[in-house]
């Protein structure tokens, strides 16, 4: 019986234990990427916001540019300043859009631009 083929116990079993070390490290490699993704597309969707405010600010007449805030999609909190700027002739919007980044814990991003009142 010498000549038989096959795997033994032992092998089977380190077999085994190597396949389920790799699938384990792959979960965890892709549980990462989910966050990962999960991220980009809150800061996206924030700068979204962000550049969408600054839009309407570029489109309103510098007599009506003033500071406010707004709530965008249930977590997105969007603070816009509007700074007088060159004695009046300019004005600086900063807008600050804050959110959630992970669990316990927020991110703030800042666009900003320059709005000129001479015609």
């Amino acid at each position: 019986m010498s000549g038989e083929r096959g795997f033994t116990l032992i092998e089977l079993t380190i077999a085994v234990t190597l396949f389920t070390i790799g699938i384990l490290g792959l979960l965890s490699v892709l549980a990462g990427i989910t966050r990962l993704l999960a991220q980009g597309d809150r800061i996206a969707t924030a700068s979204f916001y962000a550049q969408e405010r600054l839009e309407t600010v570029r489109n309103t007449t510098c007599a009506g540019l003033i500071s406010g805030s707004q709530t965008r999609g249930g977590i997105y909190d969007l603070i816009w300043s509007v700074t007088p700027m060159f004695g009046g002739n300019a004005q600086r919007v900063q807008v600050v859009v804050t959110y959630p980044s992970r669990p316990g814990a927020t991110r703030a991003d800042t666009l900003s631009t320059s709005v000129s009142c001479i015609l």
